[in-house]
């Protein structure tokens, strides 16, 4: 299986496929930190003279059920409150792997965490370095923390 980056150049060879996700013709799903800078860009606004996209992503981000006061599960991204900011987040991971992809779209800023190792906290990890970078004093919450 080849795998293509955003600007469509060929990527190297996937390694080792695991998990409980075996969908025929696609095998694992690859990213490079360079796809999900992309990514997270089109999630914040950040690509200029897309509308139709920013629109797609900012659609995605919002909330359609309530967990709890701080914690908001939307379509594919998880909204929590942090005080007087708002985390947009997502993590995951196999038992080879932990990632995380979080937004405070509020102040722009988000971080991809690609982890080649699995059942890390990538989720705490990313949060506390947004929080930081936002120059927050508040602890980062643990909400919707449970897959890392």
């Amino acid at each position: 299986v080849q795998g293509y980056a955003v600007d469509g150049q060929p990527v190297g060879q996937p390694g080792n496929e695991q998990g409980i996700f075996n969908w025929a013709g696609t095998g694992q799903m690859y990213s490079s930190a360079r796809d999900m800078a992309v990514f997270l860009a089109a999630n914040l606004g950040a690509l200029p003279g897309n509308r139709p996209l920013q629109d797609a992503m900012a659609f995605a981000q919002q909330g359609v059920f309530t967990v709890n006061p701080r914690f908001t599960q939307a379509l594919g991204w998880q909204v929590v409150r942090n005080d007087d900011l708002t985390i947009v987040d997502k993590n995951g991971g196999l038992n080879n792997t932990s990632t995380y992809v979080g937004m405070i779209p509020q102040k722009k800023l988000g971080i991809v965490i690609l982890g080649n190792r699995g059942k890390e906290p990538a989720t705490r990890i990313g949060r506390q370095i947004m929080l930081g970078l936002a120059r927050s004093n508040v602890a980062a919450t643990e909400e919707g923390a449970r897959g890392d």
